[in-house]
């Protein structure tokens, strides 16, 4: 059954429980807005599923796009929220493209989060929603192979939205940062984007802000490259097998 049938029936429903019909078209006109929603955000990571990296691409042509959110905690099933938002377009080590948004959470953005981040709630009072936002978002990281710093946490969040609102998730390929890092220079262990910054002596001037971490993970990812072709490591495939060695 697709969305607009969904809706039909919806609004026929309503109209035989002897709802007046001004109230149908009112509620029907924002439901038809969030099917319309939902089937934009859904055909889109359906396409982006389509769009499969040969793992015979030579690194340096691949389209990495590095993202980083900040959130007010660490548990989306426990009611934290994304509050801020940034992405950057990069192909060889090269800025191509960069996104950077605000959002305004539902709720209020804790104290020592405000402190960490420099991010208040005044600051995002006229940002939009999450879900106003989203679209432009998944858009904007839907032609590459993302990676980040502990991406696992900004993809819990990511996907944990998309399946509250669309029921569906992020399928797309993505690569952790730390583990690559650490593939380049083991046995050395980089927990920690301030330890990797460290090694490569890259500043980064807005520290704990998803623009600036994403700003210098750019950098990062930069010289990253850089030390895998020394390594001869070239290909997806190559980076591939080079992580599936390494000890857990």
């Amino acid at each position: 059954m697709n969305e607009q049938h969904r809706f039909w029936q919806r609004a026929l429903r309503m109209l035989s429980l002897g709802v007046p019909s001004e109230k149908v078209s009112s509620v029907s006109e924002n439901e038809r807005h969030t099917f319309q929603q939902e089937v934009w955000v859904r055909t889109l990571l359906k396409e982006q599923q389509k769009k499969h990296i040969d793992m015979n691409t030579h690194l340096e042509h691949i389209p990495f796009i590095i993202i980083d959110t900040e959130t007010t905690g660490f548990s989306p099933q426990h009611g934290d929220e994304i509050f801020s938002i940034a992405a950057a377009k990069t192909r060889n080590g090269q800025l191509n493209d960069f996104y950077f948004r605000l959002i305004r959470p539902e709720k209020e953005i804790p104290e020592h989060i405000s402190q960490l981040t420099g991010i208040r709630m005044e600051d995002v009072q006229s940002a939009p929603r999450l879900k106003e936002e989203m679209k432009h978002f998944l858009s904007f990281i839907s032609d590459g192979l993302i990676i980040g710093y502990h991406i696992g946490h900004d993809l819990s969040f990511m996907n944990h939205f998309l399946w509250t609102n669309y029921r569906t998730k992020w399928t797309g390929r993505f690569l952790e940062m730390q583990q690559v890092m650490e593939m380049i220079h083991r046995p050395v262990l980089f927990p920690t984007l301030d330890e990797a910054l460290h090694h490569y002596d890259i500043p980064c001037e807005k520290r704990h802000t998803a623009d600036g971490d994403v700003r210098a993970m750019v950098e990062l990812w930069k010289r990253m490259l850089e030390d895998l072709k020394q390594k001869q490591i070239e290909t997806l495939y190559d980076l591939y097998t080079a992580l599936s060695v390494m000890p857990r």
